[in-house]
């Protein structure tokens, strides 16, 4: 299968022209890694303060889940049994070598490398180009991310999040104009939608592993593929979804606490309001972030186990696979299928119920999981009531780590503070997606057709 045109650059394969491409990273010295960590975790948790910047955390996560997905693949490879180091690994070839460390956020993975090299032919408009792009290229690639991140994850789930919105606006109305003839329309789209909800996260969470791991948002679509994996992984993705709605819970409390907390009952002036409400969304990024970041880590490994595991016992054709996924595994040594260990027919029908039965328990425990924190958010919504629906359409851990409630009618009063409302903000959001995705596919474009035109006759 050939790697569309369109896609972010994924997660083994990067254009030989890129910074990574032209220049060996260095070993990352310890005292630097110590230092870095803090800085990019608050880098991290002040982008989730808006949600256009949050488009960046989102695909930052994405180009982590890849390396966590290589190296769970290297781990199970000769290479480690046979005492090399992953960062090695990926520096043996250009396609990964981006992933020796962790992503950054705005540099280029070997932008002090760059730096260092001399002039590609003694020529400095070249050089000049290298720089911008080692400037950018990660900010590029994490933008991009997560910008079809987020097309996916909203496609996917905002029909349920707007009728959740709707219903629940229709409900209250009804109780306040007294048109109780009228209830069932609220109360069956709030319905409708939660059912809707319940399924979607039954696919999403592997699925948007699948898009992380491979860097292609079309895979994020291969159903049959994503569902025989779901199948597979059934006992992890339960203990996955657990943990899930369990970090969700802390989130719905942040948010539904803000107008309780002690500190707001002294607010007099609008300038104290707009500092008292930054401070605490600031403080509730410290954990909404690094629980974000762990719910794809761990998407990720679980994503890797069980395509690995399908792979090896021929249970996914690997024409499915992208073409990334089949390099990375070849140069592993990971493609090989694994003759099946023989077993009495006894066990073989005793294991094939147990997973059947699992399968459909799992199922059961799920749909309670999910519902419960449906009611969750139902009941955290009822104490504190969130303007544009956005406790509805957005929820942290499952779609943009975004986390900004200030008041709308403060953010619409007030924008010389710096403010944006929501409308503002989704609006935003939805300029830079399609102005960064224009520029990007008019570059593309123009570069194939410049690259047609070079070829001899």
């Amino acid at each position: 299968m050939s790697e569309p045109q369109d896609a972010a650059p994924p997660v083994l394969h990067q254009p030989a022209t890129s910074p990574d491409a032209t220049a060996a990273p260095n070993p990352v010295p310890l005292l630097r890694k110590i230092v870095m960590a803090p800085v990019k975790f608050f880098i991290g948790v002040s982008l989730c303060l808006n949600l256009t910047t949050s488009l960046l955390a989102l695909g930052w996560t994405h180009r982590l889940a890849q390396r966590i997905a290589l190296r769970h693949w290297w781990k199970r490879s000769t290479h480690k049994s046979e005492g090399g180091k992953f960062e090695d690994f990926a520096l043996g070839d250009e396609a990964t070598a981006g992933h020796a460390h962790w992503p950054n956020w705005f540099l280029g993975q070997n932008f002090l490398g760059l730096l260092l090299s001399p002039l590609p032919g003694g020529k400095i408009g070249p050089r000049l180009w290298d720089l911008f792009r080692a400037l950018t290229d990660s900010l590029r690639r994490n933008l991009v991310l997560g910008i079809q991140a987020a097309f996916n994850l909203f496609l996917l789930t905002l029909p349920a999040g707007l009728m959740w919105w709707y219903g629940w606006d229709y409900g209250w109305n009804i109780s306040f104009f007294k048109g109780y003839e009228q209830f069932t329309v609220g109360v069956t789209t709030f319905a409708v939608g939660s059912l809707l909800f319940i399924g979607t996260m039954f696919y999403l969470p592997l699925a948007q592993a699948r898009q992380a791991v491979t860097g292609d948002w079309h895979a994020f679509w291969n159903i049959d593929l994503i569902i025989n994996l779901i199948r597979g992984q059934w006992i992890w993705l339960l203990l996955l979804s657990g943990l899930i709605a369990l970090l969700c819970l802390p989130v719905l409390i942040l948010k539904t606490a803000l107008p309780y907390s002690s500190e707001s009952a002294n607010i007099e002036t609008v300038p104290q309001a707009i500092e008292f409400v930054q401070k605490y969304a600031f403080y509730s990024a410290l954990f909404v972030f690094p629980a974000y970041v762990l719910i794809r880590v761990l998407a990720a490994k679980i994503y890797a186990h069980g395509l690995l595991r399908a792979v090896q016992e021929d249970r996914v054709d690997l024409r499915d696979l992208t073409e990334t996924e089949r390099a990375a595994l070849k140069r592993l040594d990971l493609l090989e299928s694994q003759p099946p260990v023989l077993q009495h027919w006894f066990w073989k029908i005793a294991g094939w119920l147990g997973s059947r039965i699992g399968q459909i328990l799992s199922a059961g425990i799920l749909f309670w999981v999910w519902l419960a924190l449906v009611a969750g958010i139902v009941i955290s919504e009822f104490f504190s009531y969130h303007e544009a629906g956005r406790a509805w359409w957005n929820q942290q851990l499952i779609q943009m780590p975004w986390f900004d409630y200030m008041p709308t009618y403060i953010a619409e009063e007030y924008p010389e503070e710096g403010l944006t409302s929501v409308a503002a903000q989704v609006g935003n959001a939805i300029f830079i997606a399609l102005l960064t995705m224009s520029v990007r596919y008019a570059y593309q474009f123009f570069r194939d057709l410049i690259a047609k035109r070079r070829l001899p006759e």
